[in-house]
Order: structure tokens, then sequence, then C-alpha cells
């Protein structure tokens, strides 16, 4: 993928060493919490100095394990392939992660089943999202004993677009590995990848390392990152933050390489900030971006890939403020060049909520933030010298809209640019949010099932009670 550096005009060369500097410092000093026997078990054994649960990290083996992570993997599903790495074109973009609420023509509650799958089938058919997320939200009336099995086969049932698999215990991680490949009949081949967090300040807590232990030993993609709140849990402030951040992220990665050289690793930026007044993450805001600027060339420092977040915001409602973060952040987002763009659109509430409305308009933002990023093409036939030439003075172009028009030109769907007086008497004067109303229903009502095979309806009907199963 041709990078142009946008990011570079916000930090220097110098910064960037000063942070894996100050990181390596930290590493081989400080050392790094790891809350895994397994994991500790290993670093003994490959040699690295080890107190009770603190390892210590040299440069070295810090360079060992970057050397050991690949620059390009393929990610699989049974319809679809990305390359993900430097041969990659355009980014890939991946739905949302985490909410436990919706927001529903402007009535926020509890995300249930019918949410769940509602989702699925709107990023199925969306044409900015090509990975889809077991835990795009939580569904709060799923049985305990069924939501490890409902997240990860209901994206599997509606869509064939790739997966990013459920992190947290060794058991609910080898059961959603095991299940996409059993379910995708893919067994050597990247299927998922997890977002794997720190626990700062300097810690991996027991999930999380076991976490990267099962995705390792699968060959299945590590999304690592360090999640330190300045303020609260790391530093008061961005400079500290983002080298406490980046000190984790390499421990985490250097796990990975430990437990299995060669698995695949992108360098996730954090998208957490903190406003003190009201001692909460927040998502939204200008510091998020700035961050994520330093963290890009970070990564373009190792030479991994990596993953930013899409269209976020701290916002309650489709507002002003909605429209204006997550323009801000998408933009952002764009502007590192990222493989992966993940919870690319609907996120709202600081992640703890998942917006029908939402969603439809941060696809909007998303196309509108894409154009900008594209430079004008002076190609020849773009100039049109021999039409302007030709054109009377004082007269016009209108004609049939050309191929060069529509690709100069984004047009968004749901936003409204029509005259007022058109607006009023075609359109009945309904909001841009009604619109986005009537656009995801929609989709929903056209959306087309999937055909499953004989082994894939056993699995649905043995592991899910039907009250799971909607049509």
């Amino acid at each position: 993928m041709y990078k142009k550096n946008y990011t570079r005009n916000f930090v220097t060369q110098e910064a960037i060493e000063l942070i894996h500097e100050k990181s390596l410092y930290l590493l081989k000093n400080k050392g790094i919490r790891f809350c895994s026997e397994e994991l500790l078990s290993l670093f003994k054994k490959k040699g690295f100095k080890v107190e009770d649960e603190i390892v210590y990290i040299t440069e070295a083996e810090v360079n060992d394990s970057l050397a050991s992570c690949p620059r390009n993997f393929d990610y699989v599903s049974r319809g679809k392939k990305y390359h993900v790495g430097t041969i990659q074109k355009e980014p890939i973009g991946q739905s949302s992660l985490g909410p436990v609420n919706v927001l529903q023509e402007g009535v926020h509650r509890l995300a249930k089943a019918s949410d769940f799958i509602n989702f699925v089938k709107l990023f199925h058919t969306s044409d900015t999202i090509d990975i889809i997320d077991c835990e795009l939200l939580h569904p709060n009336d799923v049985p305990p004993q069924y939501k490890t099995d409902f997240m990860t086969l209901t994206p599997m049932i509606y869509s064939d677009k790739p997966l990013a698999g459920l992190n947290g215990s060794k058991e609910i991680c080898h059961r959603t590995i095991q299940l996409a490949k059993d379910f995708n009949d893919i067994h050597d081949q990247v299927l998922m990848s997890t977002l794997i967090t720190s626990a700062p300040p300097f810690t991996w807590d027991r999930l999380m390392c076991e976490t990267i232990i099962e995705y390792a030993k699968n060959g299945q993609c590590c999304c690592i990152a360090g999640v330190g709140l300045a303020g609260l849990t790391a530093p008061p402030s961005l400079s500290g933050a983002i080298i406490q951040n980046n000190t984790e992220r390499l421990a985490g990665i250097v796990a990975t390489q430990l437990v299995n050289p060669g698995t695949p690793v992108v360098y996730q930026f954090c998208a957490l900030e903190t406003d003190l007044r009201y001692s909460l993450c927040v998502c939204g805001g200008a510091e998020t971006s700035v961050e994520w600027f330093v963290e890009n060339e970070l990564a373009n420092f190792y030479d991994l890939p990596k993953r930013a977040h899409g269209c976020l915001s701290d916002a309650k409602q489709d507002d002003y403020q909605s429209g204006r973060e997550s323009t801000m952040v998408g933009l952002s987002a764009l502007m590192c060049e990222p493989e992966i763009i993940y919870m690319l659109a609907g996120i709202m509430d600081s992640f703890n909520t998942l917006g029908y409305e939402k969603f439809m308009l941060d696809e909007d933002t998303y196309k509108i933030c894409k154009r900008f990023m594209k430079s004008v093409d002076f190609k020849e036939e773009n100039l049109y010298m021999d039409k302007m030439e030709k054109v009377k003075h004082s007269s016009n172009y209108i004609a049939r809209t050309t191929k060069t028009y529509r690709n100069d030109f984004v047009f968004p769907e749901i936003a409204n640019r029509k005259a007022y007086t058109n607006w009023e008497k075609e359109d009945a004067s309904i909001s841009v949010q009604e619109r986005a109303t009537q656009a995801w229903k929609k989709r929903l009502e056209e959306y087309v099932p999937l055909q499953l095979d004989k082994s894939q309806k056993k699995m649905i009907e043995e592991l899910l009670p039907k009250e799971l199963i909607f049509n």
C-alpha cells in the first residue's frame, strides 16, 4: 500500500527514537508483570530474566521478536480473502466491538440477540465493513452457557466475511477458534484476529495472557494494545502515556513470538483518553487523534501492520457532537494509513453503545473522509481540454454523467443536499436521522440469507437452541 506519511508532520524521528529508547529502558530495568505460569515458564526456558511474576526484556530480545513477526499475511474465511500488510492496497474495515447497549430510533436500551443478528446482516451487506467481530455487541438476553457459541456462530451463519474472535479465558479462546475452523472447514490459515490489551500499569493479566497463548498457538492474528489512561492508569501526560503503552505493547508482542514465532501481529492503536472531570475514558477528543499519529509512526518504525479505530464518538445521541467527533476521528484514522480500521461505524457513548442510525451515518462519513484523502487526478483524459475549447461562453457542461465525474465526487446516501423547498416537498421534511432509520430498515428487508451446507446446519442445530436462531 502506497504510503504518503501524513502523520510524519506531527512527530519527529527524534521523538520516535526517544519513545523507543525509553520503552527499552523500562522493559529492561522495570520489567513487565505476566500473570501466567505458562508464559513465565516459557520466558525462563528461553533465557529471559524472571523474578516472581516480573519479566525483564532486553533490546536484543525485543529485536528478535519484532524480526519474527510477519509483515504480510492472508486473512480468510469461506467466502473472502484479504491480504494484510505491505502488499495491501486499501484499508480493511472492521465492525464494532464490545457495546452493551443499542440506540434505535432515539431509544437507548440493552442490546439483545435480535440486535446482534441485525447488525451482522448490516455488516455483511455493508461496502465499508470487511471483518465482523464476534463481540460486535453483547446480547444481554443470551444465557451464559450459549454465549460463546452464539457470538461465534451467528456471524458465520449470516455472513461469509472473516471474523474477529473472542478473547478472554483459555476455554473461550480455544472454543471460538475451533468453531471457526470447523464451520469454515479451514484449519491452517488465519481465520481470526482478536484484541489483546494490557492491564496497566506494566501488567498483562491472566485472561489476556491466556488469549495470547491460545491465539499464538493456533497461528491466529494478535492485535496488541497498551491501554493506559493518562492520569488514571498511565502518567498524566500524552507523552508519558504513549511511552508506557508502547512499553506494554512491545512486551505483549514479545510474548506472542515466544509462544509461536511467526504469529501474525498487528500494532493496535490506543483509542482511550481520560476526562478527569468525570474519571472516565473518552474516545472522541482531539487527543485521540494526536496520540494515534505518534503511534502510527511507532508502528512504521517497527515495520508492523497496524489497526486504528473508525468513526468513534462519546456522544449519547446522533447530534452535532456525534458528527463532529466521528468525522475527526475517522479522518485521523485514514491519515494513519492503517491496514485495518475497526469499530469503523456505529460506536457512540464512549464504546458503550452501538447505534443503528449512527451506523448508517458513519458509513457516509467514512466514505467522505476517504474522498478527502484522495488527491486531484491530473491525467490528460481528466482535463477535458477539448470540451473547454468547444464549449460556448456563458453556457454549461450539463450532459450524461461521466465515469470521471463519478470517480472524482462522492455522493452521501443519507445526507440531504436538496434545496430546502424540494426537501419539504419531496421528502416531507424528514430529518437525517429519519433517513438513516429508513436506510437500515430497507437494508435488513433486502438481506438475502446465505446457503449453508449440511455439516454447518448440523453444528447450529446441535449447539444452539432454536429460540436463538432467527430468520
